[in-house]
């Protein structure tokens, strides 16, 4: 009997199971990222104490990202994967447990760990895999999971929240974790790829030299700017955005909100493929930074629920393609041996995303108000996608051949001379 249950685990594709964890993944981390800073301020915390609480989750996992990737080579994806799915069990007993500020802080910073190391290895191992058609549709199914995940728990956090409160919440949020930690042992690498893959211990000076060398390509650091921007609009979404609307709104209202984003993102992931083979980078890029963008910049000057329903759907929408398209440039940018560090780098940008967030809200909040602080964000965040724009205009034209990297392809559109 266990015999054909291990032959027909072994049937299903890896990279389905790879996104069955992403999936599970992006469903827990939905469901309490906008219920935190709520559950602070309905436990009376201040706002400097409410910021720290949503600091704290991701700056440890920051200064961890670049190890990381080595890490998970050195010591194994798949075991790191494990891990950081117990970990991610134990924060949500702390969760649980916790009614104190000090509580908040020590389940955060253990959900940080545990989800940077959950998310760093199902990253790579989507992406390590052959490149072209496949690969594309693989990432398409693989965000899918993601806007799963991210449509369906903010709207079941709000349910929860309204009708048996927010440690409810973190009790679901456990028994979504104990269902990852299942799921991802079915995660697998073969032999041939656990050799190819496997390093030694990372030296400091090694990671350094090899970060700076991706670094100086354009196309990867235009990655990386390109993650920052996406998560952090992201982020704002799913935390102050339902801090911002929290006097006029139920929970079930806010987690729609939430909700409502990663369904306008599930709709554009079929085409995200003839996306790619009709358009430029570049093209993309700009117009799903201006649509974004929008999300920060017209908040303050809407008051009915509608409004912001269709405002979080239309956002949504650019939002849903720039996602699996910064994992695409990871695949395009980065050698298969540095593709751990890859995508540790671009997890830092992730988690210095979500770091930044609350430090910059909590700063113009303080000065202007809440609304001046959607205003002044979107405006630096304006200039961060003009400048990765730039980059990648720079690489497209000459390439970065002091970093030994070629010039993208053009598009089907630009070798047609449109």
């Amino acid at each position: 009997m266990l015999a054909g249950f291990r032959q027909t685990v072994l049937k299903v594709p890896n990279w389905i199971w790879v996104s069955l964890s992403c999936g599970l993944y992006w469903f827990a981390h939905s469901m309490t990222r906008p219920v935190i800073a709520l559950y602070g301020a309905d436990l009376g915390l201040s706002p400097s104490r409410i910021s720290a609480i949503l600091t704290v989750y991701a700056f440890v996992p920051m200064l961890l990202a670049i190890p990381g990737g080595s890490l998970a080579d050195a010591l194994g994806r798949i075991r790191v994967l494990r891990w950081g799915a117990l970990l991610m069990v134990l924060s949500g007993c702390l969760y649980v447990a916790g009614r104190t500020f000090a509580m908040m802080l020590a389940a955060q910073l253990l959900a940080g760990v545990g989800q940077m190391a959950v998310w760093l290895v199902v990253q790579v191992l989507i992406t390590d895999e052959e490149t072209g058609e496949g690969q594309h549709k693989r990432i398409a199914t693989f965000s899918a999971y993601m806007v799963l995940g991210q449509l369906l728990a903010p709207l079941a956090g709000g349910l929860i929240a309204d009708t048996a409160g927010y440690p409810a919440v973190f009790a679901a949020y456990v028994a979504i974790c104990a269902l990852l930690y299942l799921v991802v042992w079915f995660c697998r690498e073969t032999k041939a790829k656990m050799e190819r893959h496997r390093a030694a211990w990372p030296h400091f000076a090694t990671m350094c030299a090899k970060s700076w060398r991706l670094l100086r390509n354009r196309l990867f650091a235009a990655t990386l700017w390109c993650t920052f921007i996406v998560l952090f609009i992201i982020d704002v979404r799913m935390t102050f955005l339902p801090l911002y609307l929290q006097p006029v709104m139920s929970n079930t209202e806010l987690g729609s909100l939430v909700s409502v984003g990663a369904l306008s993102g599930l709709f554009v992931r079929p085409l995200y493929p003839w996306l790619m083979r009709r358009h430029s980078y570049r093209a993309i890029l700009s117009a799903t930074f201006a649509v974004s963008l929008c999300l920060l910049l017209f908040t303050p000057l809407l008051k009915h629920y509608i409004a912001f329903l269709v405002l979080v759907f239309v956002a949504g929408i650019a939002l849903g393609i720039n996602q699996p398209l910064t994992l695409s440039l990871i695949s395009r940018s980065t050698p298969v041996e540095d593709r751990g560090l890859g995508v540790g780098l671009r997890l830092m940008a992730n988690r210095g995303s979500q770091m930044l967030d609350p430090v910059l809200f909590g700063l113009f909040a303080a000065s202007v108000g809440m609304s001046g602080a959607f205003w002044l964000v979107g405006l630096l965040l304006l200039v961060c996608s003009a400048y990765t724009v730039y980059l990648f205009s720079r690489h497209e034209r000459t390439g970065d051949a002091d970093a030994g990297v070629p010039a993208s392809p053009a598009s089907p559109l630009e070798r047609a001379g449109r």
